[in-house]
């Protein structure tokens, strides 16, 4: 539900805007003056201002300028609501970044409808810069992939001449060698992640011609040792709980491979050692469901609604390392395959499912 913010000195017509608009499906927030409506807006981020020019300690104007001067207000979508006809109140309202500009007395159906322009093009904004950043984001995951690994097998080329040549006489070069080995393979996987993500697309064009190619697969044995395999590296052997049932699959192996490994990953990378992580492999009527629990910090709603590549929602001590990408890329492969995903999250436990169907989806 959208949160309008209603800015006006005059109570009774405060009041009836705001019934007006609570009729309409809008939620409303209400303000008596210009400082407490500033005050207001910092506080609950409202999706759009309805703000009256004329009013003690600060007048619309002031009020406007300090939403535009501040980062969290700035592109809030704002209208004047005045009994000022005069031309350059108009001129000055639009120039200092005013959306648009409703007279006293005003029709309650023009102010209803103003409010549902200035939000749709708001939210065609928000739209669109989310495909720019996404646009960028693939053309940079489509263009480092190659010139990355012709360097990582450079350096490998060169850490490994130096060992033959230098290993017998000192230990340490072979223990360089394998933690450079270690650092090469997790870069060969981030550069992995980074071509699949920018394919994605085009195999999205294409998936019923892939899903109609692939091989069933047999979940069971990749689930294990795939899920192994990551908690190997992050020397979690002994937090895995692994139990699979058995089926087939309209799944490449690649592609489940894939999807446990990021989920697993996930789940290592968000939980502290020693505390459990559990892969379970479901067979449901319908669906073949992998699920991925974890003992770690929870998500919030936002977060999982916000959840797309390169996005990370911790920082500083707490901020693991990665790209942000595994689980965009999860939802790639299930939306390409006909799946479902979902993460559940509370205090204490996080949840993330793929649900598989045993039948292709066309």
């Amino acid at each position: 539900m959208k949160k309008i913010l209603i800015i006006e000195d005059d109570q009774s017509l405060r009041k009836q805007m705001a019934q007006i608009l609570r009729f309409e499906g809008f939620d409303t927030v209400e303000a008596a003056d210009g400082k407490a409506g500033v005050s207001c807006a910092m506080g609950s981020n409202p999706d759009l201002v309805i703000c009256d020019i004329m009013m003690p300690a600060l007048d619309g104007f002031g009020v406007l300028q300090a939403l535009r001067n501040n980062p969290r207000t700035t592109l809030t979508p704002f209208i004047f609501l005045t009994a000022l006809v005069e031309i350059h109140d108009r001129r000055q309202g639009m120039t200092e970044g005013a959306d648009d500009y409703i007279t006293k007395p005003y029709d309650p159906d023009a102010l209803v409808g103003s409010v549902r322009r200035r939000l749709e093009k708001r939210d065609r904004q928000i739209e669109e810069s989310r495909m720019r950043a996404e646009e960028v984001s693939l053309a940079v995951a489509a263009s480092l992939p190659q010139e990355i690994l012709q360097t990582v097998e450079h350096i490998t080329t060169v850490v490994n001449l130096l060992t033959v040549k230098c290993a017998p006489q000192d230990a340490q070069v072979s223990e360089m060698r394998l933690a450079v080995a270690r650092e090469s393979d997790r870069l060969r996987r981030a550069i992995r992640r980074l071509h699949l993500y920018s394919q994605l697309p085009q195999l999205y064009a294409n998936r019923f011609e892939i899903v109609k190619g692939e091989k069933q697969s047999a979940p069971e044995s990749v689930v294990e040792r795939v899920a192994m395999e990551v908690c190997r590296n992050w020397n979690r052997e002994s937090d895995l709980v692994v139990k699979s049932e058995s089926a087939q699959l309209p799944l490449a192996e690649d592609y489940l491979a894939l999807l446990v490994e990021e989920l697993v990953d996930n789940a290592c990378k968000f939980s502290a050692p020693e505390s459990p992580i559990h892969v379970h492999g479901e067979a449901r009527p319908e669906f073949w469901v992998l699920s991925v629990s974890n003992h770690g910090a929870a998500l919030s709603p936002d977060q999982i609604a916000q959840m797309g590549a390169f996005k990370q929602f911790w920082t500083g001590n707490k901020k693991p390392p990665g790209l942000g990408l595994g689980l965009a890329l999860t939802q790639g492969v299930a939306r390409l395959h006909g799946c479902e995903f979902e993460i559940q999250s509370s205090a204490g436990l996080t949840t993330a499912a793929v649900m598989i169907p045993f039948q292709p989806r066309s």
